[in-house]
């Protein structure tokens, strides 16, 4: 397994435990969407995951730098995974969700983004869309 598909599979396991009410079904790695949550031989959830775009780090070590950039990141990554969205729907997905995730948001900076993203909305093909923070294990759902 290369090591991009092992950190894939890293971060969607943080993903799902962070859940409550994760469905029960049959997780395969696939390529798009990312995995397939297979619910039984009609349903499946198609989960995409994404690194955030336009990010900029801090010392190389996966730290947001700008802050006051986040929502136009945020609605840049959607964006990009849109124009896929009609791969990920050729496996007949019941639910397509997008997981954004980033290492840390932390580092020098003080920026509390839990309190912005309550505010900010997104408009989307995705059923859901996930902003999950590694490091932290902090986990939004953003639309």
């Amino acid at each position: 397994m290369s090591g991009k598909k092992q950190h894939e599979k890293k971060v969607f396991q943080l993903f799902k435990n962070l859940i409550d009410d994760f469905p029960k079904g049959k997780v395969i790695q696939n390529e798009s969407p990312d995995f397939l949550l297979r619910l039984n031989q009609k349903k499946t959830i198609g989960i995409e995951l994404t690194e955030l775009r336009g990010q900029t780090f801090h010392e190389n070590q996966g730290h947001f730098e700008n802050p006051d950039l986040l929502f136009q990141h945020i609605e840049n990554t959607i964006s990009a995974k849109e124009e896929k969205i009609y791969l990920y729907q050729k496996v007949k997905p019941v639910e397509l969700w997008l997981l954004i995730h980033i290492q840390s948001f932390q580092g020098k900076l003080n920026f509390h983004y839990r309190n912005k993203l309550s505010n900010w909305s997104f408009t989307s093909s995705f059923d859901r869309i996930y902003l999950l923070e590694i490091k932290n294990k902090d986990l939004h759902l953003i639309c």
